[in-house]
């Protein structure tokens, strides 16, 4: 019985999953996939207050000891910083980063209770020790859903 639960939940938890589309926006680097849970079309929609987790793989050209990680949102013409997620790049990712090696990140993150449903981007950012030099970046449309 645990084992049809365990087999069902894993299977849940697949199903649950999405590839979803990104733009690339570092000529350093190249984030090969992104797997967003939940998300179940595009862009994805989140609700507010809601978990989500994301996982994926990157490689970049550069090499970099303590990378530096910025999530970001836009708004309007500019882009702000997501808080909750923290800017040590190796708390999702191993460290050393090497030139030229494929890398895994993971990472969870809570939708913040906006005032408001909007759509904008996201990005992530990975940032070099000089702490301006993109190893990489990516960025897609999301839907936050006021709970």
């Amino acid at each position: 019985m645990i084992r049809t639960i365990a087999v069902f939940a894993l299977f849940l938890a697949y199903a649950q999953a999405r590839n979803v589309s990104f733009t690339n926006c570092s000529p350093n680097g190249k984030i090969n996939f992104v797997n967003i849970i939940p998300c179940e079309t595009e862009p994805c929609n989140f609700k507010t207050g809601e978990e989500v987790h994301l996982n994926g793989e990157f490689v970049s050209t550069l090499s970099a000891s303590k990378p530096t990680l910025k999530s970001e949102l836009k708004m309007g013409d500019d882009w702000i910083a997501y808080a909750d997620v923290h800017n040590d790049a190796c708390e999702y990712t191993n460290c050393p980063i090497e030139a030229n090696v494929p890398y895994r990140f993971a990472l969870n993150t809570e939708v913040f209770d906006w005032p408001r449903s909007f759509e904008t981007e996201m990005r992530f950012r990975a940032i070099g020790d000089d702490g301006t030099t993109e190893l990489i970046c990516g960025k897609t449309t999301i839907g936050v859903t006021k709970a």
